[in-house]
């Protein structure tokens, strides 16, 4: 099994606490720091994995070397997701199955963050917070699936509830681990206080006592190769 682009390894760790019965799983980041934090994140004891650093586009992998592939909520970040797409049907072996989740709106909490550093910052901070989201078109990720030889039904929906602690930290947080933080730092502590203090009062229709419920649609694709 192969989990492309896997981050810190979340997907990796569900696959190995579910597989019964021998089988390898080898996991691929571009970042070696997250195929570090995913290395480490692994429960002692559980089944053998393996960590590669390689870009999605040349993996060190020989033809049809997997039964199985993910990729969650990787595939929009890739400069060429055709190419990509390509290189995980080359290392799949006839048959084999790929799962891949893509977003399939904005979510409402990364628009108000949009909206909200649209007004105190500029149009490329706004640009930045949704940039990840708006690679949603699932009839255009499906021809791409089937143009590098998979079978494609149409995506299942998805809902997901995002939580996170309804808190002043916990939005900053979240802001500062975004690639608008040079943005922001630059602007300053007043102007991230006022940010973060603008986002809470329009995320308080999402509140559920100390938390943040906020949900999100995904698309869901379990194509096969052919």
């Amino acid at each position: 099994m192969l989990d492309v682009a896997c981050g810190t390894g979340i997907i990796t760790r569900e696959i190995a606490h579910r597989l019964v019965g021998p089988s390898h799983i080898v996991s691929v980041d571009i970042n070696p720091a997250m195929i570090e934090v995913a290395r480490r994140n692994m429960p002692a004891g559980s089944r053998s994995c393996e960590f590669v650093v390689a870009s999605v586009d040349d993996m060190p992998f020989k033809d049809a070397a997997f039964d199985v592939a993910f990729c969650q909520q990787g595939l929009q970040f890739f400069p060429d997701q055709a190419t990509a797409l390509a290189e995980i049907r080359r290392v799949s072996r006839n048959g084999a199955n790929l799962c891949v989740t893509c977003w399939a709106a904005v979510p409402q909490f990364f628009q108000i963050v949009s909206d909200v550093l649209g007004r105190h910052l500029d149009d490329t901070a706004a640009r930045k917070a949704v940039e990840p989201f708006m690679w949603n078109d699932g009839v255009l990720i499906r021809a791409l699936v089937e143009q590098a030889g998979f079978e494609c039904p149409a995506p299942t929906q998805l809902r997901v509830d995002r939580k996170m602690p309804f808190s002043a930290r916990a939005v900053r947080n979240e802001l500062l681990a975004s690639p608008n933080e040079p943005a922001l730092r630059q602007a300053g502590e007043v102007a991230i206080t006022e940010v973060v203090e603008a986002i809470l009062e329009h995320l308080s229709r999402f509140q559920r006592g100390d938390d943040l419920i906020m949900p999100q649609t995904a698309h869901l694709f379990w194509a096969t190769a052919v």
